[in-house]
């Protein structure tokens, strides 16, 4: 009986035994550690950068998820990476496009793995955008002139400095880190020097960090450009001056050198009017600007010579008026009343010279004999 409990008891020893084992080989098996590391608070627009270790078998996939925290979660980006040797891993997320706020970075759960206590893997992170902050009062498009200008103010900083950077449309360092004085007005300036247009970014930073970046878009000055000679004109304008009244209007002949469209226009300070007939006969009458402008009338005519009278509007009003025509040849002024051709051709009259006095006395003699010899004869 007691060899039989003897035996018993060293069957047990040896199954918790057993069980132990496995129980211990099956977790030393599965069980893993995996870590990362992420800073507690960065500046909107810095790289986040999160590194990790883990010893995982070398080739597993890793997926690395950036979440935002709220009342719903929200995934912003995942990053996948495969465990090398080395056991070390990495993957950066731009946060260029992110507001401000807690973010989570978090490993999610491998199949058919499990992490041992050790392990971490979740990170809060907080992204802090102070760009707000900025009031940037220069122009966010320039022209080139070497000069890059910054100008604005940042609430909550007076009396004291605030740091900028400048980088080039090639990523290229331009201007500092350095520092440049905010006045007791919150207020700053500097012109930084540039070669080149292009897309400039300009970085601020003071005692807390971080503030944020301004982007400024410099263009090609447009060139000049030299205005076109003005080549004169075949008929330049040509002028006659009259006196003109109600009563007595001017006259003026004006020749268009044959077929064509011309412009006539009158002297301002007297409310004028044009009149002319044209070659169907109508009258056209012109008065349009009272006497602050000058009458003017454009005319097609197929005719070599136009007649117009220019007159004063008003009985009570005269004066010396100027006749200006673009286009035509010459124009003639007469005061004594419109001209005698009217349909286009100027017509001279000619004035026949009176007899001479001693002529007229002889013919009376002529008539007288000849009337006695008819009687007498």
């Amino acid at each position: 009986m007691k060899q039989k409990r003897q035996t018993i008891r060293f069957l047990v020893r040896i199954a918790f035994a057993a069980l132990l084992c496995c129980a211990f080989c099956g977790g030393f098996a599965q069980a893993y550690e995996l870590v990362i590391k992420a800073p507690s608070n960065i500046q909107r627009g810095m790289p986040l950068i999160v590194n990790g270790t883990s010893n995982l078998p070398p080739g597993i996939s890793v997926d690395i998820v950036l979440t935002k925290s709220g009342y719903v979660s929200e995934e912003m980006e995942r990053q996948t990476v495969t465990l090398q040797a080395n056991r070390e891993f990495s993957v950066i997320f731009d946060t260029s496009d992110f507001t401000k706020g807690v973010y989570k970075v978090e490993v999610p759960a491998i199949s058919g793995y499990s992490y041992l206590g050790d392990s971490v893997t979740l990170r809060v992170v907080e992204i802090i955008d102070r760009s707000d902050e900025i009031d940037f009062n220069a122009f966010t498009s320039q022209e080139m002139d070497g000069t890059l200008d910054i100008e604005g103010t940042i609430s909550g900083l007076k009396n004291s400095g605030v740091q900028i950077g400048v980088t080039g449309p090639e990523g290229e360092a331009v201007f500092g880190p350095a520092y440049i004085t905010v006045k007791s007005d919150s207020s700053f300036s500097k012109e930084v020097p540039i070669t080149k247009p292009g897309n400039y970014t300009i970085s601020f930073t003071d005692s807390k960090g971080f503030i944020g970046t301004v982007g400024v878009t410099v263009t090609d000055k447009p060139q000049a450009t030299v205005p076109p000679t003005a080549v004169p004109t075949t008929n330049p304008i040509v002028s006659a001056s009259a006196h003109a009244s109600r009563d007595k209007p001017a006259a003026f002949a004006v020749v268009t050198g044959g077929p064509g469209t011309i412009r006539v226009f009158t002297s301002s300070g007297v409310d004028w009017v044009i009149e002319y007939t044209d070659p169907a006969g109508k009258t056209v009458k012109v008065n349009e600007k009272g006497s602050v402008g000058n009458e003017e009338i454009i005319i097609d005519t197929t005719e070599d010579v136009i007649v117009l009278t220019v007159y004063p509007y008003s009985y009570a009003a005269e004066g010396e008026v100027l006749l200006s025509a673009d286009g035509a040849v010459k124009v003639e002024a007469s005061e004594s009343g419109t001209p005698s051709a009217t349909t286009g051709i100027t017509a001279t009259t000619e004035k026949s010279s009176p007899l001479p006095l001693i002529g007229v006395v002889v013919a009376v003699f002529a008539a007288a004999a000849i009337l006695v010899v008819r009687r007498y004869w």
